[in-house]
């Protein structure tokens, strides 16, 4: 096991903890600078353009984003301030499916309740 497979199981274990979207977020983002030793965000979508969510470690201009797809549809992007080699882009692509449905900020829900 790698640590980049160490990271991805820690934040599936944090999903399935059953707790809200903001602290899983918070959790993965805190997760993923620990393990890179870099700055790292959460952009949201919302009304068409990208709203600054969590940030944890360093801060910098981010070189390299993960799109974040929901029904295909892009609804947030990972960001961090240092490039990713292949093995942990393929992570980091990963966890940007796990955390997808956390991502629908400023989702319309049309008044019905939503559960991840």
């Amino acid at each position: 096991m790698t640590p980049h497979d160490d990271t991805l199981s820690t934040i599936a274990e944090l999903i399935q903890s059953g707790q809200e979207a903001d602290p899983i977020l918070r959790g993965t983002i805190a997760l993923l600078a620990a393990a890179s030793s870099a700055g790292v965000g959460l952009r949201f979508i919302e009304a068409g353009v990208f709203s600054d969510g969590p940030w944890a470690g360093p801060s910098g201009p981010a070189v390299t984003a993960i799109p974040v797809h929901y029904n295909g549809e892009l609804v947030a992007e990972l960001v961090t301030t240092t490039h990713l080699e292949t093995s942990a882009r393929d992570v980091w692509e990963q966890v940007g499916v796990l955390i997808a449905d956390y991502c629908l900020v400023g989702w319309d829900t049309g008044g019905e309740d939503w559960e991840p």
